[in-house]
């Protein structure tokens, strides 16, 4: 009996079953982070506190209903993107930014909307440099002072 079952145990031991493989090739292509760089702040110039508009275009062409006043030149932000040629990348806008009274109470606020940027016409390349305008909206009888705030771009690879 024992010879039988070492036979038998032998035999299902060295059964085997086909067996096959393949590879893969694996791989990885490493490319420079994307950037960006703030090169000119936006700024809307002196305004009078009689209410209206101020437009910024991307190409700093300043329109709309409310007074200049002073000698600051109005300018659209600029920015200038470094990425690896072969890919494209997106930029992100804040849909609005609040402008704060630096010289005031504090609690005094303006918006900008319409923020609109020309990198449509970009989109590979490193150092390319588009701009991002907007619209200021004056309030009548606006809290005079030194307004400020923060318009955070963003881009990314595509």
């Amino acid at each position: 009996m024992k010879k039988i079952t070492f036979i038998l145990f032998a035999l299902i031991a060295g059964t085997t079953f086909a067996q096959d493989s393949a590879d893969a090739l694996t791989s990885a292509d490493i490319v420079s982070p994307i950037t960006i760089v703030k090169t000119v702040n936006f700024n809307f110039g002196q305004v009078s506190n009689a209410g209206g508009t101020v437009i910024i275009a991307t190409d700093n062409t300043v329109t709309g209903t409310a007074t200049k006043v002073g000698t600051i030149t109005p300018t659209a932000a600029a920015f200038t993107v470094n990425a690896t040629d072969q890919y494209t990348y997106a930029v992100s806008l804040p849909a609005d930014v609040t402008l704060v009274n630096q010289t005031g109470s504090g609690n005094e606020e303006m918006t900008v909307n319409a923020l609109g940027d020309d990198s449509s016409l970009k989109g590979t390349g490193s150092d390319e440099t588009f701009g991002v305008g907007g619209t200021l909206t004056v309030g009548s009888s606006q809290t005079p002072g030194y307004y400020k705030g923060t318009m955070t771009v963003g881009v990314s690879y595509n």
